[in-house]
């Protein structure tokens, strides 16, 4: 894998969803990537058999997978039903509404990190861990191809596993649902000037920690 699908899968397709403030805050740069939660296990195996090297996180370590579901927004508004005096008027009478964005996760048993054994441990650790995100104002940035959402809301984690002859696995994949609540603009820029801020204060990965490489991956797919 090269650098560039390296940097592609970490921040799109490994670890999309970053925690900000609430249980990240005494992390340097306030920020977390969910891989510590959903891929503890592969990091700390990566780190004892000594495959975390001085460039970085390889994407290939961890074996959660996400992806952005169709029909998130980026754009989303109300038009009044009424009649409208002029075009003009109509024009102005549309009502901004929170944009939504939605990731699958793919997390299926495998003998990699103990399968079924460690899976209830797993998901044990993410609820309580988001939980307490949530209690303690914690939010969210939600990486995607088209768009960097920041300043997220969770509004739920839901299983949405199926069940076939080839699919014999239960509670596989889950649908992480974001809301961003709507902003005076002058409070956007704040947010996405601590945004930044965050990214720019992140730990160098050599020596450091292991998550801090989604600084770098993002700085080399979004050059300033």
């Amino acid at each position: 894998m090269n650098l560039y699908e390296n940097a592609f899968s970490l921040a799109f397709q490994k670890t999309p969803i970053l925690l900000v403030d609430g249980i990240a805050e005494s992390i340097p740069g306030g920020i977390m990537p969910i891989a510590v939660l959903t891929d503890g296990l592969s990091l700390v195996n990566g780190l004892l058999q000594g495959k975390l090297s001085d460039t970085g996180l390889d994407a290939e370590l961890l074996t959660t997978n996400f992806r952005v579901v169709p029909g998130s927004t980026l754009i989303a508004q109300d038009v009044g039903t009424y009649p409208f005096f002029n075009m003009a008027t109509a024009g102005n009478a549309t009502i901004k509404r929170p944009n939504r964005v939605t990731m699958n996760m793919l997390k299926p048993a495998t003998t990699r990190d103990g399968g079924y054994i460690t899976k209830p441990i797993t998901f044990t650790g993410i609820k309580m861990a988001l939980d307490k995100h949530h209690e303690l104002g914690g939010t969210y940035t939600i990486l995607t191809p088209a768009f960097i959402y920041a300043g997220c809301v969770m509004r739920s984690m839901t299983d949405i596993s199926g069940f076939s002859d080839q699919i014999k696995q239960v509670q596989y994949e889950w649908a992480f649902e974001f809301e961003q609540p709507l902003l005076y603009i002058s409070q956007l820029d704040i947010v996405m000037g601590n945004l930044m801020d965050k990214f720019t204060q992140g730990v160098s990965s050599p020596g450091g920690n292991v998550w801090s490489t989604i600084k770098q991956s993002i700085s080399g797919l979004f050059p300033s």
